[in-house]
């Protein structure tokens, strides 16, 4: 295939996935929630372990900044509370607090029975096809995106 219809595929792949992000954001907004404080609660949820602040930074690709804020934000509503980590006393765990538990509730929840609605929507062999290609994708994009930026000059990085 050419570069100009892959760039073409490119463009149609972009669109698609800055559409999925809106709608994401459009969810976050609507609960009253910055974007990262939407995917913190998301993953709080969906997690069956708890999380320091420096591993939400690490698992969700935001900013210490961004994160940092958004949870005082979400302290200062009493939806989640910070415990000393037994295993090092620096480190603060997040907990949803029940005012943070019902919250998600109202809120993720049901966006996560949304998306479990729209794989539905699939047939298995799609679904699975799905996953796939969109893993092979990040593998590939995150092999690419090494070997750039191993060729660039020290100060690019």
């Amino acid at each position: 295939m050419d570069r100009q219809k892959l760039h073409q595929m490119l463009l149609r792949y972009n669109s698609i996935y800055k559409d999925t992000d809106q709608v994401y954001h459009q969810f976050a907004r609507a609960f009253g929630l910055s974007d990262c404080a939407f995917w913190i609660l998301y993953l709080l949820q969906e997690s069956d372990r708890t999380y320091t602040q420096a591993e939400i930074c690490d698992t969700l690709s935001f900013a210490r900044q961004t994160v940092n804020s958004a949870l005082k934000n979400m302290q200062a509503q009493g939806m989640i509370r910070l415990v000393p980590d037994s295993r090092n006393k620096k480190n603060k765990l997040l907990c949803l607090t029940a005012q943070g538990e019902r919250f998600v509730e109202e809120t993720v929840d049901r966006v996560i029975d949304a998306e479990l609605s729209t794989l539905e929507q699939f047939s298995p062999e799609e679904r699975e096809m799905f996953l796939v290609l969109n893993q092979k994708y990040s593998l590939c994009l995150r092999k690419e995106g090494n070997k750039l930026l191993e060729s660039l000059p020290e100060k690019e990085k």
